[in-house]
């Protein structure tokens, strides 16, 4: 099996610099060009999938569709599990309101990201138990058939699942950058008993033409 993992082009909130989380934005106009420059770059690969799942926030949504349309591979299936981390009373909020509200936030150690619960949003160990549960499934459904699948998720779950699909065991920290419209693809197969997956390649926006698309990796996801 494999799974091409996308984030979904720069949304509203991106653009204005918010904590999004569990908040719905659509994508920015920029967000909507991106879109179309990942689904140029996929089509002059012959790089296409068998089945599609997204988010059911409406930046994730948006950005599926326009795939789909552009490419005319298969429409995707909205997947509560790929829905972006709850960050509490956070979200909506722009850095300099964080800053200002929150302050400890941005004083954290990098172990302490990913874990929102003391904003009133998800914890760490919530969202691992969401992640693990999206890839039982996929492995459940599509491994035996070895289909390619596509996921539209956000920076914050989609890097979560990245850890999970390629670490063993999964650590805490880990940085990799998930650039609006980066493309991530992931092969797993048996390696002595253990079903896990080896990045094939990694792919941010600015590598498939057009403007460069600086701050495409805002933690502000």
């Amino acid at each position: 099996m494999e799974i091409l993992i996308v984030r979904h082009g720069e949304s509203a909130g991106n653009a204005e610099g918010r904590m999004q989380g569990s908040q719905d934005f659509l994508l920015s106009e920029r967000g909507r060009e991106q879109t179309r420059r990942l689904a140029r770059w996929l089509n002059s690969n012959g790089i296409g999938w068998d089945v599609a799942y997204c988010s059911p926030l409406g930046r994730a949504k948006e950005t599926a569709a326009l795939l789909s349309e552009l490419t005319g591979h298969p429409a995707a299936e909205l997947e509560p599990d790929l829905a972006e981390l709850s960050a509490g009373a956070l979200e909506g909020l722009t850095r300099a309101e964080i800053v200002e509200r929150f302050p400890a936030f941005l004083e954290r150690a990098v172990t302490d990201l990913g874990d929102f619960a003391e904003f009133g949003g998800e914890a760490y160990d919530q969202v691992q138990l969401r992640a693990r549960r999206l890839l039982e499934k996929l492995e459940r459904e599509h491994r035996a058939a070895e289909r390619r699948v596509l996921l539209v998720g956000h920076g914050g779950i989609n890097f979560q699942l990245l850890k999970l699909l390629i670490c063993q065991p999964v650590p805490r920290v880990c940085i990799v950058r998930m650039g609006n419209c980066g493309a991530t693809l992931v092969r797993l197969r048996d390696r002595r008993g253990t079903y896990m997956g080896e990045v094939v390649w990694h792919v941010p926006v600015e590598l498939m033409g057009g403007d460069t698309d600086e701050g495409a990796g805002s933690l502000f996801r």
